[in-house]
């Protein structure tokens, strides 16, 4: 047998999976967008009217909102990551693998349950961070909850460690020696960073960006319970279009447009990663 032709039939049972289990449910969901208002059958006209919808009847605003509000995680879950991935570095093995599993922790307790655990924290005038400033200092403060700052520095909270460690293995591509060599050439550490550190750490850096973007477009709990009714995303939008209003063609649009979003980004960016390096490594 041909290894070609051998390749090819390992991969058949993975391709069929991914037909089943990916491809079919998205197509049909594509195919329910197009169908007329308020319908449950796959038989109707072919229509345009849910996607003219969704910009019309005010559903552009939950689609721009998670859109803005991913794209804020992203850069800011970047930007508190580059130091932290680097302290962890530069630690001892003791000292980052210690670091490591603390921040990992959350990850293994339930999204709502540490929300909910912030939202008592940020809680007006009996949450513990207002109530310990006013038992101990007696000082009265308000609070964010319920405001579109506590449901991004939700989303911060939970996605940081999907940027984070894919981050920590792009820096580990930094050869220590090149940046010996660079400050022994008279570089800034603004130069190194700039011209040898981001370069070799974009594989890392990227990937947890991908991840972090696309949880947190998708994210709905964050907005539910920091955010209260100061912010509507697009997957509560969608929910309530399926369950509530039954508008199934609606729905599906909806969640073709987040998908097309996800694409946008997603795509363009996993065409220029080299993931045979970062496996090498």
């Amino acid at each position: 047998m041909r290894r070609g032709l051998a390749g090819y039939l390992a991969m058949l049972p993975l391709g069929l999976l991914l037909a089943i289990g990916f491809i079919a449910p998205i197509g049909i969901v594509a195919l329910y967008s197009v169908m007329p208002p308020r319908t449950f059958e796959l038989t109707g006209a072919a229509t345009a009217q849910n996607y003219v919808a969704a910009f019309t009847e005010g559903y552009w605003r939950p689609l721009m909102w998670s859109a803005i509000g991913a794209s804020l995680t992203t850069v800011l879950c970047l930007i508190f990551a580059w130091p932290t991935a680097k302290a962890l570095e530069r630690a001892g093995r003791r000292w980052s693998t210690a670091a490591g599993i603390l921040i990992a922790l959350p990850i293994f307790i339930s999204e709502s349950v540490r929300l909910f655990g912030t939202s008592l924290f940020l809680m007006p005038g009996g949450g513990i961070l207002a109530g310990s400033l006013r038992a101990w200092f007696d000082i009265s403060i308000g609070s964010i909850l319920n405001t579109p700052l506590a449901a991004l520095l939700g989303l911060i909270y939970i996605h940081f460690p999907f940027v984070l460690f894919p981050l920590i293995l792009g820096l580990s591509l930094v050869a220590k020696d090149q940046v010996e060599a660079a400050h022994d050439l008279g570089a800034s550490r603004w130069q190194v960073f700039w011209q040898i550190e981001l370069p070799l750490a974009a594989p890392g850096a990227a990937i947890g960006a991908l991840l972090c973007f696309v949880l947190a477009l998708g994210a709905n709990a964050e907005a539910a319970i920091l955010g209260g009714q100061a912010v509507s995303v697009a997957t509560r939008a969608i929910e309530q279009r399926f369950n509530y209003a039954q508008d199934w063609p609606l729905g599906a649009a909806l969640t073709m447009l987040i998908i097309l979003i996800t694409a946008l980004v997603v795509f363009p960016i996993m065409r220029r990663l080299d993931f045979d390096r970062l496996i090498r490594k």
